[in-house]
């Protein structure tokens, strides 16, 4: 059952089942980079029978009051065949999942169905009227600077800045018609043709924000506000489900969203990238800070400090990190390779050691080099290295982390295995384990590379797995993500399952390592410590494995972090 079925079922008949289940759900990590995982394609997979088409039935726009008898025949026999397909395919489909799993399905289907938050409109109104009012600063500032100053053809000064900023060849114009050579990079569909440059993340474009000229600068920051309509967009919708519920806002995750990890994804308004609230009020605030506890109730949040360089570390065994950790279970490894780097004592280490430290440790866990960490450390950290620094650092964190570049190549020799369907251990703690075109997990979950095969570009062998769109190269750092990424996954996940055996709650929000709940206020102090107590043990499939969280309890999610 889809997200859309069990909104109909709770919110329309009032039906509120013991257990959610979803059809499509449960063949996400097996079949989405396959057959994929409508009804449709999985019923003709597992040979359970044939999906009937509408086609003639055409119901875009009607209402029910505007079938036909003959139509409303044809609907009664269409949704008829669906639930038999569908009841079919669940009993299919769950012999290759765990009850487990199914816990995190329903958990994951009451974040949508039973939504926890109420929503503060008033702050989300405000919200919007103050990033209208940025805009509108920003583009009448910037057609002063460019001498855009009356109506043309009952378009607005505004609306004309607006049109020159968002079209890339228009922007382009403007940025020549100021002396600047508009930035340009080879084509993703045609690398033999040169086209614009003017993402956010396009290093060009970065570097124009803040030129010398300051008519350049303001224009390429007021195209960044014009092309981001994200904010804008998230707001509206944020009172657009809540005005269907009741005031409530409504969290839809799909499960196994990240279909090869495991992980949650958002959808629709992405409540798992919500931006983070600084020092610095900003209207992006409003998201996190309108989602309310209702009266009498409180909001706890605990997340896992860290867990997947955690996670990478204790995978490879390395000495130095797993030492740190078994000493104290707060450590900043950070701050060690920061030590280690400069051979000063942790204490000693300044605020950029530490910040160039983090981005080390963020950004080079999976195999990247010299070329592609000085890019992320100006996109991560707003640094600015030379080739001759971010290829020193490169080296000195691969030096004293050798066991994960070890790691890397452990992945790399188990892709025949993985091909051949040989049963052998990708880790030193023979916990991730090769089998025909998937790892199997600890958990029991798998990994698969459906399709895994070598293919010969211009003399040069590399693997690939699934097709068509999704289609996608995997190598020794890319695979040790993927294993990192959904160990990290199953552990989080993990502790909700426990939290829920012990408390019968489901979390109100899952975000990557961070579980929320909404709890009775009375309660608040009790539940946050069994949270933690949960969130602090190693799961019982990895005992060594050292785990640390911190939490807070506060009447808005905003405020409890």
């Amino acid at each position: 059952m889809s997200g859309f079925d069990s909104m109909i079922l709770a919110w329309r008949f009032g039906i509120k089942p013991k257990m959610w289940g979803c059809t499509q759900a449960m063949a996400m990590s097996k079949y989405k980079k396959t057959c994929g995982v409508s009804l449709k394609n999985l019923s003709k997979e597992f040979n359970i029978g044939t999906k009937l088409s509408l086609e003639a039935t055409n119901t875009k726009g009607k209402r029910l009051v505007d079938f036909t008898p003959t139509e409303l025949a044809s609907m009664k026999e269409y949704n008829k065949v669906d639930t038999d397909l569908c009841a079919k395919l669940f009993k299919e489909l769950a012999k290759g999942i765990s009850k487990a799993e199914m816990v995190q399905i329903d958990m994951t289907t009451r974040m949508l169905v039973e939504p926890k938050f109420n929503l503060d409109y008033r702050l989300i109104r405000e919200a919007q009227e103050s990033v209208k009012a940025e805009k509108s600063r920003s583009l009448r500032e910037l057609a002063e600077q460019i001498g855009i100053d009356d109506i043309v053809d009952e378009v607005s000064v505004e609306e004309q800045v607006r049109t020159q900023l968002a079209s890339s060849a228009k922007f382009s114009e403007l940025l020549t018609s100021l002396g600047i050579d508009p930035p340009t990079k080879p084509s993703p569909t045609n690398p033999a043709k040169m086209t614009p440059a003017l993402a956010k993340t396009d290093e060009e474009f970065i570097k124009l924000q803040e030129h010398a000229n300051p008519i350049v600068a303001a224009a390429a920051r007021a195209r960044l506000e014009v092309k981001s309509t994200l904010l804008e967009t998230r707001l509206e919708a944020f009172i657009r489900a809540a005005d269907a519920c009741g005031g409530k806002l409504p969290v839809p995750l799909r499960y196994c969203g990240a279909d090869t990890t495991g992980r949650w994804s958002g959808e629709q308004y992405n409540m798992q990238n919500l931006p983070r609230i600084g020092k610095n009020p900003k209207p992006s605030d409003a998201l996190r800070m309108s989602l309310l506890a209702p009266k009498g109730y409180k909001v706890i949040v605990a997340d896992l400090s860290g867990i997947e360089l955690r996670v990478n570390h204790y995978l490879w065994k390395v000495p130095s990190s797993m030492g740190m950790y078994a000493d104290d279970a707060e450590a900043d490894l950070y701050r060690a390779f920061a030590a280690a780097r400069y051979d000063i004592e942790p204490d000693a280490v300044t605020k950029d050691q530490r910040q160039l430290a983090k981005v080390a440790q963020l950004g080079l866990g999976f195999g990247a080099g010299a070329p592609t960490f000085k890019r992320v450390a100006k996109l991560m950290g707003g640094l600015e290295l030379t080739d001759a620094e971010s290829l020193s650092i490169v080296t000195d964190w691969r030096e004293q982390y050798s066991d994960i570049v070890d790691g890397w190549k452990a992945f790399q020799k188990s892709l025949t295995d993985l091909m051949q369907g040989n049963e052998t251990a990708i880790d030193p703690w023979g916990m991730c384990v090769t089998e025909h075109k998937a790892v199997r997990l600890p958990s029991g979950r798998r990994i698969y590379y459906p399709e895994l095969r070598k293919e010969v570009d211009n003399g040069k062998h590399e693997w690939w797995y699934g097709a068509g769109r999704h289609k996608a190269r995997i190598y020794a750092g890319k695979g040790v993500e993927n294993l990192v990424q959904a160990l990290a996954r199953d552990v989080i996940a993990g502790n909700a399952l426990e939290f829920r055996k012990r408390t019968q709650m489901s979390p109100a929000l899952m975000v990557h390592d961070e579980l929320v709940y909404v709890v009775p206020e009375t309660y608040a102090d009790t539940l946050l410590k069994e949270l933690q107590s949960i969130m602090r043990t190693p799961p019982s499939w990895w005992p060594e494995l050292v785990t640390w969280s911190e939490g807070d309890i506060a009447d808005c999610y905003g405020d409890a972090k």
